[in-house]
């Protein structure tokens, strides 16, 4: 990909940061606001836990801020491998060159990301996994596509569609020369 087209940095954590957040802020409203059965510094420190392992349970406001940053990080994670993807995969960039094509390549996208954080991350970390046999491993499954996917492909697509300087084709001369 021409570094003309390619995402800008800024472009890269902007994505980041809108996953980040609308991630959270789902999981905050789902949790804290309709069920009313945690709070917004259980559910940072659950995203601690994947370090810290149940005592981030007990580390207060310390614990809750590194799993804000973490949840971050891993935002940041996920969108820098669909940049790796996109920069190598010469299709992928075909799909995502229309508004359609990267609303269905981020659809796709998030439920990966779902499907292997909680079959390959989650399990190699501390926290625990959600297990098929509950709703909410489901519930995420459908949820992560449009709160995760569909922001990376298409920030990243609108990021990578800068405009470069085109060069009209030349037009073959007459034989008289002003043709």
């Amino acid at each position: 990909m021409p570094d003309s087209t390619r995402p800008s940095p800024g472009t890269v954590l902007v994505a980041a940061a809108v996953v980040g957040a609308a991630d959270l802020l789902y999981a905050i409203f789902v949790w804290v606001v309709i069920h009313q059965r945690s709070t917004v510094q259980r559910i940072l420190q659950s995203i601690a836990s994947g370090l810290l392992g149940p005592a981030s349970f007990q580390g207060g406001n310390a614990s809750a801020a590194l799993g804000f940053f973490l949840h971050f990080v891993i935002a940041l994670g996920w969108t820098l491998v669909f940049l790796v993807l996109l920069l190598r995969w010469p299709l992928l960039r075909a799909w995502i060159s229309s508004t359609r094509g990267a609303a269905l390549v981020g659809l796709v996208y998030g439920a990966t990301v779902w499907l292997l954080m909680d079959g390959v991350v989650l399990p190699l970390s501390r926290a625990r996994a959600v297990p098929p046999t509950i709703p909410w491993f489901w519930i995420q499954l459908a949820m992560h596509p449009f709160v995760v996917g569909l922001p990376i492909a298409l920030i990243l697509r609108r990021g990578s569609r800068r405009t470069a300087v085109v060069t009209p084709p030349r037009l073959p001369q007459t034989a008289g020369g002003n043709g």
